[in-house]
């Protein structure tokens, strides 16, 4: 007899990847290498600011604009992996808190800061084509302040699987501050991967990004 329903389950879509980014002047944009890599996978890059707008400085304002990518995506039904880069990593943490999902990929997060001049580090650094983004505004740092410090905490409310990335040469984020938080997920179904070099922009790293992303693809290939 026909089997319909294994019919089905074989040809069930697969997860939809939303993509957090980090509090840099490439927004989602610094995910061009993940996407190009993931091109099989519907992925969403939800923009959580527009540094063209210094008045835009409530950090739920932010929070807010990945979450209604998991409510749309709800709503169809879909299966959600979240990746957050930097700010983002916390962003994902705090949202796999509050929703079902699949699985959680954080590439440096940054659930500490250590004093401004690391927070305007992260957006004065000089990245890929730099000069094609827009200047942050100062009046965006404490808004990143706000969002890390609302949102560090749904650490300890986590239940899906979680991967953590970090490199031990991040200038920016130390990889100490990953060892910490790790340690303050409660279940067992979690890894954390430190890379011996490598700076905090891992998805540009031309020989790491591609171990990072291979590890995503076998996780997220399992389901």
């Amino acid at each position: 007899m026909f089997d319909i329903k294994r019919l089905f389950d074989k040809k069930k879509r697969k997860p939809l990847i939303i993509a957090i980014h980090g509090f840099g002047k490439r927004r989602s944009d610094e995910y061009l290498n993940f996407i190009a890599y993931f091109k099989d996978y519907d992925i969403v890059t939800p923009v959580l600011f527009d540094q063209t707008k210094s008045n835009d400085v409530y950090w739920y304002n932010w929070v807010s604009r990945a979450e209604e990518c998991i409510i749309k995506a709800k709503s169809e039904n879909r299966d959600i992996v979240l990746v957050g880069y930097s700010m983002g990593g916390v962003i994902a943490t705090y949202l796999a808190s509050k929703f079902e999902i699949k699985y959680l990929f954080l590439i440096a997060p940054a659930f500490e800061y250590m004093t401004f001049t690391t927070v305007s580090s992260i957006f004065k650094k000089p990245t890929i084509n730099d000069l094609r983004y827009a200047e942050i505004p100062t009046s965006f740092t404490s808004v990143f302040m706000d969002v890390v410090n609302n949102c560090k905490d749904a650490i300890y409310k986590i239940t899906c699987p979680v991967t953590i990335f970090h490199c031990i040469d991040d200038a920016t984020i130390s990889y100490m501050t990953s060892v910490r938080y790790y340690k303050k997920i409660s279940h067992d179904n979690k890894r954390l991967i430190i890379y011996g070099d490598g700076s905090h922009h891992l998805m540009d790293e031309e020989k790491l990004k591609d171990l990072c992303f291979e590890t995503i693809r076998r996780e997220l290939d399992s389901y």
